[in-house]
């Protein structure tokens, strides 16, 4: 199957090639090789760039294929000699299958190409190519013996402005075309539409028609025809300037030798080069400039997205904020109150102690709340450490003890010397969002655990809740909340849980 696909795409790029060699003879307007329908020229560039593997040598095969009784009588072609048909398909092959394998091989162009960058070097190359090209030619048939050097030396301009015309106007359209056909990515090429194509031959071929009925032919269609081609491609991008080169090289010659016969046409070559030149590198130009746009609106869009995620976050930390430090300030506050109420020494002096705990927890979780505020920048990684889990229930039973005793509720505190590795703070924070949670939620009276379980996935620390189980559970509200509770855990690299009366983390493993 892969043969014979293989030989289908060698088929359809010989026939191609072979088709391209005879539009030349199709009018006595267009002599072969010295005129703008030397359409072989960019056809061997297309295909030696675009065709994979061997597939490369099609159009030196399909040039020497004519030598063939068969394929001259199939075309009509007269060869006087069949040693000057072989020099002349090596060289028209090396010349611009160079050219081809130097733009994707060493420059890497991407294919199809339609970068301003990408255009430059296609011109160049091809304009280089074609000034080789036409100066060989010369070259081979004085050497020969078919012209003298007087006579050859005035057919160097027709040559080099048939040749890149035709190595100039062909590779945009072709490439891609021969690419879809191979089955192979097009990338970011868009071809226009048909009303497109239809839009801009009826245009094209008008300003042709009205340019040949002027005066003078060669300054009415500089000023009707090279206008139009550059609207299409500022229009439309390097896309529709490529169809509308091509177009414009096929319509006008058609056109003004019906009108004004074929002494005219002879001067049109120059126009015509210097008309697709330019539609190209105005087509490219708008292309990269839309490309340049899109960039700069995604830019935009995904900034103004990340603003709005910190504006929102902001808010919420601002919401938050107060909540948070409700808890040490209350458990200050009942602490005190607890002072107050008694004139023991010993249990101010606890007191005393516990307040001056609970400055210090306070003080941390404020700092480690506006520390938050860089999680979604990622400006804050989690400082990982040894980490004894009793310090940790310390902290916490010294923070929400006071609270849960005024509701009268009671706290049940793991006992263990498990030691994790794991951000002190962003623990706490975790921790303490379940239990104020929890604490919040559970009845007057009720209780609430927290508990610590070792297992194969990790070390398991969850927060237990009174809560009815008939009301539906909102726990993730208040504190910092789900969305920052879930960064945090990411940051540690565990697991969050979140079941109904059961909310906690699993820690990964020690390393």
């Amino acid at each position: 199957m892969q043969i014979l696909r293989t030989m289908s795409a060698a088929i359809l790029l010989a026939a191609i090639w072979l088709v391209s060699f005879r539009i030349a003879d199709l009018f006595t307007v267009f002599p072969t090789y010295s005129s703008v329908w030397f359409l072989p020229s960019g056809v061997t560039m297309a295909i030696v760039m675009a065709a994979p593997g061997w597939l490369k040598l099609v159009p030196l095969l399909a040039h020497l294929s004519i030598a063939s009784p068969p394929m001259r009588q199939i075309f009509d072609i007269h060869i006087t000699s069949d040693f000057d048909l072989v020099l002349h398909s090596i060289r028209i092959y090396l010349i611009y299958g160079g050219a081809g394998f130097f733009l994707t091989k060493v420059m890497r162009i991407t294919l199809p190409f339609r970068t301003w960058h990408e255009v430059q070097w296609f011109i160049g190359t091809a304009i280089g190519a074609a000034s080789v090209a036409s100066a060989a030619g010369i070259a081979q048939s004085v050497l020969l013996g078919e012209l003298d050097p007087a006579h050859a030396l005035p057919l160097a301009e027709p040559w080099f402005l048939g040749d890149a015309l035709g190595a100039i106007m062909v590779p945009p359209m072709l490439i891609p075309a021969i690419l879809l056909a191979l089955g192979r990515p097009l990338g970011a090429w868009r071809w226009p539409s048909a009303r497109a194509f239809a839009m801009q031959a009826a245009t094209l071929s008008l300003a042709a028609l009205i340019g040949a009925l002027g005066p003078t032919l060669d300054i009415n269609l500089w000023y009707l025809v090279l206008p139009s081609v550059l609207v299409f491609a500022l229009r439309g991008g390097f896309e529709h300037a490529a169809a509308a080169a091509f177009l414009t090289c096929v319509l006008t010659p058609p056109v003004a030798m019906i009108f004004t016969g074929a002494v005219a046409v002879a001067d049109l070559p120059a126009l015509l080069l210097t008309t697709a030149i330019a539609a190209l590198l105005v087509g490219a130009a708008t292309t990269e400039r839309q490309q340049t746009a899109e960039r700069l609106e995604a830019l935009v869009a995904q900034r103004t997205e990340e603003l709005e995620k910190a504006y929102e976050l902001q808010r919420h930390l601002v919401r938050s904020l107060g909540h948070d430090l409700r808890q040490p300030v209350e458990a200050i506050n009942l602490t005190v109150a607890a002072v107050d109420a008694s004139s023991d020494i010993k249990v101010r002096n606890t007191a005393l102690a516990r307040v001056r705990q609970l400055g210090t927890v306070t003080s941390d979780l404020l700092t480690r709340i506006l520390a938050y505020a860089r999680l979604d920048t990622g400006d804050i990684s989690a400082e990982l450490a040894p980490l004894h889990l009793a310090q940790l229930m310390d902290r916490l039973r010294a923070t929400y003890t006071p609270r849960a005793q005024h509701r009268a509720q009671r706290l049940i505190w793991p006992d263990t010397d498990l030691t994790v590795i794991s951000d002190r703070d962003l623990l706490f924070q975790i921790l303490s969002n379940h239990l104020d949670n929890a604490i919040r939620l559970t009845p007057e009276g009720g209780t609430v655990e927290v508990r610590i379980e070792p297992g194969p996935a990790g070390v398991g620390i969850f927060v237990i809740d009174g809560f009815e189980p008939s009301v539906p559970h909102q726990s993730s509200r208040g504190g910092l909340g789900l969305r920052i509770v879930t960064q945090a855990a990411g940051l540690l690299g565990a697991e969050m849980v979140d079941e109904q009366n059961r909310k906690g983390i699993i820690l990964p493993p020690k390393r």
